[in-house]
């Protein structure tokens, strides 16, 4: 199919950028993809928790296996996603996040939101045995000694799962709606500044389609390419 041209602006500003002139251009460009890459982790996020709660309101009780394992990856998946997106910092060559303004946030909010990110920095990406979320101890780990039967002590060990506990998925439901709208806002913004700083650099036509690129090679499909078309700029459009 035909369609309009398509540039890699990442790509355009990152050449620009060798010179002084054009430094702003990328660092503004820079800042818009920042935006839509973190809200992209927040909507992924807030679908996690909404097939969470489908499959944990099914039941009064989660025994199967194979369900157990696709509750704790939804969990931990959107509370990953969302400490991604608002708190984690970023190494060189690496995105970052943009951290919440927590002082917009009430009382109630501000411990939801450090609650999830005390969750994330100290039981998913490490292990703090002390670690609890509400109740719940989230690592316990026992090493014990057993008397067996001829009167030897046999060594042994157990685990709790790494699991799911509801409070952690009211958290990130109360959470994720503020946290979505405020980075919808932070995208809008620097999708405007952007498009401000593209018409003020008076880049010519010729450095644009040194650029150009396949869109169905990069976003997968004509169906992908076509929705992306009719969305007009939206912040949430994803492939």
């Amino acid at each position: 199919m035909n369609y309009p041209p398509f540039v890699d602006l990442l790509a355009l500003s990152e050449n620009l950028n060798r010179t002084n002139k054009h430094r702003k251009l990328n660092k503004i460009l820079l800042q818009a993809w920042r935006a839509q890459s973190c809200l992209g982790d927040l909507l992924q996020a807030d679908e996690c928790c909404k097939v969470l709660r489908l499959k944990v309101d099914e039941k009064d009780e989660i025994t199967e296996p194979q369900e157990q394992t696709i509750i704790k990856a939804l969990q931990n998946s959107a509370v990953n996603l969302y400490a991604r997106a608002t708190s984690t910092s970023g190494k060189l060559g690496e995105r970052g996040s943009i951290q919440l303004d927590t002082g917009q946030l009430a009382k109630e909010q501000k411990e939801d939101h450090e609650a999830l990110i005390t969750l994330r920095n100290q039981a998913l990406a490490h292990v703090n045995l002390e670690h609890k979320m509400g109740a719940r101890l989230w690592h316990k780990i026992s090493l014990f000694a057993v008397l067996n039967c001829i009167g030897h002590w046999q060594l042994a060990a157990a685990s709790n799962e790494t699991t799911w506990n509801r409070e952690t998925l009211e958290c990130l439901e109360r959470m994720l709606p503020l946290a979505i709208k405020f980075m919808q806002g932070k995208s809008r913004t620097r999708i405007s500044a952007a498009s401000e700083a593209l018409n003020e650099a008076e880049i010519s036509e010729a450095t644009f389609r040194k650029f150009l690129f396949d869109p169905v090679k990069v976003f997968g499909s004509d169906a992908v390419v076509e929705r992306l078309l009719k969305s007009h700029g939206k912040a949430s459009v994803r492939f």
